[in-house]
C-alpha cells in the first residue's frame, strides 16, 4: 500500500543498501535529533502532475469530437457509435476509454485498403498526380488500377509513397467478392 505522508527532509536518510528512506530522529541525553533510526521505509518524492497539460489535453479532445468544427454525426457514429457528445459521454466512464477509441478510429480511418483511391507521392510529400484504386495489398505491397486501366504496382513502403485521396470505391470489394464466389 502507498501512502503520501508531508514531511520534512531531515526525515529521510540515505541507505547505500536501501537509497532514501525514512528516519526517526532520537534524542539521547538531551540532545536535540542527533541521532536517527533508520526504518528500512523507502521513500520517493512525489511530483504533482501537471494539471493544466492534462486540462488542455482534454479540453483539445473535447474540441475535436465535438459540435463545432469537430467530428461530424456520421464521423461520430463511425466512431463510438453515437450522434451526439451526450451520447459519447453516458457510454465511455473515462476520458482515457474515449480517446483509445478515437484513436484506433483514427489509425483505421488513415489506412489504405481496398477499394481505396490513393495518390503517389514524393519523399518530400508533394502529390506526383500518378492516381490509382487499391485492389489488392499483401503486407507492405499493393497492387492498383490506374485512370487508364493499367495496373500499378507498389513493391514496398506503400505508406511512405502514398496517401490517400479520401475517395473510396466498395464497388471494387463488392466485385472481387463476386470474383471469387463470396457473394
Amino acid at each position: 500500500m502507498k501512502y503520501i505522508i508531508d514531511m520534512s527532509d531531515e526525515y529521510v536518510m540515505e541507505s547505500a543498501l536501501y537509497g532514501k528512506e525514512l528516519a526517526i530522529p532520537l534524542c539521547v541525553n538531551g540532545n536535540d535529533k542527533s541521532f536517527y533510526l533508520p526504518t528500512r521505509l523507502k521513500v520517493e518524492a512525489y511530483t504533482e502532475p501537471d494539471r493544466k497539460a492534462i486540462e488542455d489535453e482534454v479540453w483539445e479532445f473535447a474540441k475535436k469530437i465535438g459540435s463545432f468544427n469537430g467530428l461530424a454525426k456520421h464521423e461520430l457514429d463511425e466512431c463510438f457509435g453515437h450522434t451526439t457528445i451526450q451520447g459519447v459521454m453516458t457510454t465511455y466512464d473515462t476520458y482515457s476509454e474515449a480517446k483509445d477509441r478515437y484513436e484506433a478510429w483514427k489509425k483505421q480511418k488513415e489506412e489504405i485498403c481496398v477499394g481505396d483511391e490513393v495518390e503517389q507521392i514524393t519523399a518530400s510529400g508533394s502529390p506526383t498526380g500518378t492516381k490509382c484504386i487499391v485492389v489488392k495489398i499483401n503486407g507492405d505491397k499493393m497492387n492498383g488500377i490506374g485512370k487508364d486501366g493499367s495496373l500499378v504496382v507498389c513493391s514496398s513502403q506503400v505508406k511512405r509513397w502514398w496517401t490517400k485521396t479520401g475517395r473510396h470505391f466498395d464497388e471494387i470489394e463488392e466485385l472481387l467478392k463476386k470474383m471469387r464466389g463470396e457473394e
